[in-house]
C-alpha cells in the first residue's frame, strides 16, 4: 500500500505543488525532503539562508519520486508544506530564501496523526528520527 503525500512549497505569493506516490510518511518522503533542503544552503558559510532553485532542481530531477501537480491529491496521507522568506539583497543572492516553518498535516484527507509545526529543520529531524524508532 502506497503512502501518498503533497509538498506545498511556499515563496511569498507563489506556491509550487508537487505530489508523491509512495513512502509519503516522515520516514521517507519527510527525510528526502530534509536532506534536499539541508544539502541546498545558499553558500556553504551560510547556514541559514538556502537555494530554493537548488532544493526544487533536487525534487524534480529525473527518476525523482516527484512530479509538478495542479491539485491536492484526494488520497494523500502526508501534507509538507514548506514556508520560506525571500532574502534577496542584489544580484548575488537571486533565489535565496530563509526557511520560515514546516508543516506537516496528517489530518489531510486520510492521515490520522494531527497536525504539527516546525521552525528549524533541526525540529522536523528531531521527529523524523522519533517515527522512524515508533515504527521499526
Amino acid at each position: 500500500m502506497s503512502t501518498r503525500s503533497n509538498i506545498i512549497i511556499k515563496n511569498g505569493k507563489t506556491n509550487i505543488l508537487l505530489y508523491r506516490h509512495w513512502d509519503g510518511y516522515l520516514e521517507g518522503a519527510g527525510q528526502d525532503l530534509h536532506d534536499d533542503l539541508i544539502s541546498s544552503n545558499f553558500a556553504i558559510e551560510d547556514k541559514e539562508n538556502f537555494n530554493i532553485s537548488k532544493f526544487l532542481n533536487k525534487l524534480l530531477e529525473d527518476g525523482s519520486s516527484y512530479r509538478i501537480d495542479d491539485q491536492l491529491g484526494g488520497d494523500i496521507e502526508f501534507l509538507y508544506t514548506f514556508q520560506f522568506e525571500d532574502t534577496y539583497e542584489h544580484g548575488d543572492h537571486y533565489n535565496r530564501v530563509k526557511l520560515k516553518s514546516i508543516e506537516v498535516d496528517q489530518d489531510h484527507q486520510y492521515g490520522r496523526g494531527g497536525k504539527k509545526k516546525y521552525k528549524t529543520l533541526s525540529e522536523f529531524q528531531e521527529d523524523i528520527n522519533k517515527a522512524r524508532k515508533e515504527n521499526s
